[in-house]
Parts: C-alpha cells; structure tokens; sequence
C-alpha cells in the first residue's frame, strides 16, 4: 500500500537526516558531500516527507539502490509521523548532461513506493530543464526500476577496496592540484574523455580534498580524492596513457599509505583493474553505469576512477 507523500526542495537543515539515512544504507557520504550537492544544484536536491504516518516494514524499496543490509549500530528510526522526512534525491547539472544519486528512503518507510517517486521528481525537474542526458550508477537491485523509467546500461563499475600500500617514493612527475593551480590541459582531458564539463564539480572537490596531476610531454593525467565514512574514495581519476594513469593512481596511494581506500573502476578499463589488483585491492562490489536520453560518446578505458556513484 502506498500512502501519499509531499516532495519538496531539500534544505541544509535536513542534511542530519540524509545522513541519517546514509548511515543506514552503510554508504560512505559525509555531511561534506551533502553540502556540495546543495551548492551545485539546490534546486534539483528533494526531499520526500510523509502526508500520512506508514507502519514501516523495514523492507527495501523494489529497485532501490540500497547498499545491503543495515550497518550494525546504525540508528534506525521508528514509525515515522505525518510530515516527517523519509528519503531523498539529489541532481547535479554539467552543462546538457545531469547526474542523479543519493536516492535513500527511510528503512521505516520503504515498500511505499517512495524510492519511484523520487526518481520521478528527479527526472521531470531534469526533462523541464530540457537535459539531454540523464546518467546515474545503480546497484543490480536498482536496475529493474531504472530500465522502467526509461534507463538504458551502458557498462560496469567495479568497486575495488583495500588498503592503501606505499611503493617506493612519490614520483616527482605528480605535482599537487589545487585551486591555485592553472591546468587547462588537464581541464581539456578530463572533457575529452568523460564528454562533460565537470569544471564546477572538480573546483568544488579541490576545496578541501587531496588532488594530484601530471604533465609530460603526451602524457597527461590527474587523480583526486574525498574523505569518506568507511574509506578514503580514490577518484576522479583520468589519463591519457595508462603509464600515465599508474603513476597518478600509485601517487595517490602513496598519499594515503596505510588507510583504507575506495577506487570505482570502469569495467572497460582493464589496465585500471590490473593495477588495482597488483596492489591488493578487491571487488567489493560493482554498478551499472545507466543513461536516459542521448548516449554520450565518453571513454571509460581512459576513465582510471570515477569521482563515486554520485556524479561519475
């Protein structure tokens, strides 16, 4: 049974419960990552509250992209009552393609439908806006619902976890980015291989994350970084050569020696997955990369780390 609900424009106010919720879900989002959503797009963040009270089930939403059972001593919220919050959407626009991420429902509201109504909240902000491409990463679970609402797969993304190893010194080729630093090439690559203006998105991370790139000759490359809940995310990462991409990813680690980390891999990058493995990092589990809309033509072998599910 469904029971009606009011979807309106998620505010900072409501950022302890989309934690809430990530802390539910055991995904790795801190407060931080909420905020850059809201600075990005505030107006195509949602937030979803109950017109009525539902008994929760503590089921998962059909389709939602929900990261396993609850984490152990995770708050879980009771019966929630008329008006009060129980999921979210969030939408970041690059220019005509729009990323859509951080669908949670409340573990005490889910079954109701709540999950589809956000995504459809989601996607006719993005159609009005007349976004070309609508892209997300899903679960396996999530998949079904996507394809429903006229989500296409384009390839996998391979979670590779473990712990971050130093080897050797740090190569004096990988110099730090930061928001003082001038590297339209870089810039330029980062377009050429993803198809996206992600310049907003890439200053917003270098404001309080560890980046690093490379410049010689024809190799170009540059890797970045966000603190995470349960690991350090490795990510963006892009390159022009995978000598280059090495170098980068091993000057990352080399950074986080001895903490745990996260590395979201394109499938279709198999030097990346080679390198990840070589290094003792392990599947933890894989997404499927989804379009609706116009295909972009990007070039995920080129891709040595996506950013994580939230914006690619």
């Amino acid at each position: 049974m469904e029971n009606p609900i009011i979807i309106r424009q998620m505010q900072v106010a409501d950022i302890p419960f989309g934690m809430q919720l990530v802390q539910q879900a055991g995904w790795n989002q801190l407060e931080a990552d909420w905020h850059r959503a809201l600075a990005l797009h505030p107006e195509g963040c949602f937030l979803a509250e109950l017109a009525t009270g539902v008994a929760g089930s503590g089921a998962p939403v059909a389709g939602a992209p929900a990261a396993g059972p609850p984490v152990a001593g995770a708050p879980v919220a009771g019966t929630p009552a008329a008006g009060a919050p129980v999921g979210t959407v969030t939408t970041c626009i690059f220019g005509r393609v729009a990323w859509i991420a951080m669908v949670l429902v409340d573990i005490a509201a889910r079954n109701q439908g709540i999950g589809q109504k956000l995504m459809e909240r989601a996607i006719s902000h993005l159609d009005d806006l007349g976004i070309d491409t609508q892209r997300l990463d899903a679960t396996v679970l999530g998949k079904g619902l996507y394809e429903k609402l006229g989500f296409q797969e384009e390839y996998e993304v391979v979670r590779m976890k473990g712990i971050a190893k130093m080897h050797g010194g740090l190569d004096d080729e990988a110099m730090p980015w930061t928001q003082e630093t001038s590297v339209p090439p870089i810039l330029d690559l980062d377009f050429r291989i993803t198809a996206t203006r992600r310049e907003p998105f890439l200053n917003a991370l270098l404001r309080s994350n560890t980046f690093y790139y490379s410049m010689f000759e024809d190799d170009l490359a540059y890797a970045g970084s966000r603190k995470g809940r349960n690991a350090v995310q490795l990510g963006p990462a892009i390159a022009s050569t995978p000598e280059a991409g090495r170098q980068i990813c091993d000057a990352m680690l080399h950074h986080f020696n001895g903490l745990p980390v996260f590395v979201d891999i394109p499938a279709p990058n198999k030097a990346a997955l080679r390198w990840a493995k070589s290094n003792g990092l392990e599947e933890q589990r894989r997404f499927v990369r989804m379009y609706r809309g116009q295909k972009l033509n990007d070039t995920p072998e080129s891709m040595w780390a996506s950013s994580g599910p939230e914006k690619g």
